[in-house]
């Protein structure tokens, strides 16, 4: 499994949308980092890190075509050379988790980099509480984006027209949400709409609205149990899927 990673790692960064990927989101990465530096000081800037969580979820299909985007030009050979299609879908899946780790940290890590050395620092304690609430937010957001990922990754492997599963994706995001907060509106309320919201579709964890008094252990339990609730079940389907699929 390890050397198959590392041959999906090694194509993934021959991949010019890899290098595409990371030069349009470190663009936007220093767009909003020449905005925060408006602030007052560094842990002004700092906690605002935890108000783009969400983009993980705008990111993880393009993340998705990297990684899969050429398999089915590729899954024939693999096969024929004697690999099992169990190892082929975990080893992309976590060579993109892998990818999408190392993005993460290279452009928030950046942003704070930028943040500590060109702001000033009001005390110690002020900022340690807003590098507490972007780990906290981090640590929130990573299983969410796995399950995510993972559905995204479902898809690409099953679904044979990209231009398909991407934009049903984004539909879903983009309008899926709202449908539901009504739809949940009209028949609980409060709090258990809220969770049935963040069960149905995971980005709601990351949603503003739902992060209202987010700062407890509760929520990290909820964005935990419903990410790698996800990350199992479409783990399971697409793999089961994956199997019984014919390959050309």
């Amino acid at each position: 499994m390890l050397n198959y990673i590392r041959a999906e790692l090694w194509k993934a960064f021959r991949h010019k949308g890899l290098y595409g990927l990371v030069l349009f989101l470190g663009l936007c990465t220093a767009l909003f980092t020449s905005i925060m530096l408006e602030a007052d000081n560094f842990s002004q800037m700092a906690s605002a890190a935890a108000t783009t969580m969400l983009l993980g979820v705008l990111v993880a299909p393009l993340l998705t075509q990297i990684v899969d985007g050429k398999a089915m030009s590729s899954l024939k050979n693999e096969v024929s050379f004697g690999l099992s299609r169990g190892r082929i879908y975990w080893g992309k899946l976590l060579t993109g988790l892998m990818l999408g780790l190392g993005l993460c940290l290279l452009l928030v890590g950046g942003y704070l980099l930028v943040g500590w050395l060109a702001l000033p620092h009001d005390s110690s304690e002020a900022d340690l509480t807003a590098l507490a609430v972007v780990g906290f937010s981090l640590l929130g957001a990573l299983p969410v984006w796995c399950g995510i990922f993972s559905l995204c990754h479902m898809m690409a492997l099953l679904i044979p027209s990209t231009a398909a599963w991407m934009a049903l994706y984004y539909i879903l995001s983009f309008f899926g949400q709202p449908v539901l907060v009504a739809l949940t509106a009209m028949g609980t309320g409060g709090r258990i709409s809220s969770l049935i919201q963040a069960i149905l579709m995971p980005m709601a964890l990351l949603m503003p609205d739902f992060l209202s008094g987010w700062l407890t252990w509760e929520y990290q339990f909820w964005c935990w149990a419903v990410g790698m609730g996800w990350l199992v079940f479409t783990s399971a389907l697409g793999l089961l899927w994956f199997r019984r699929r014919e390959i050309k």
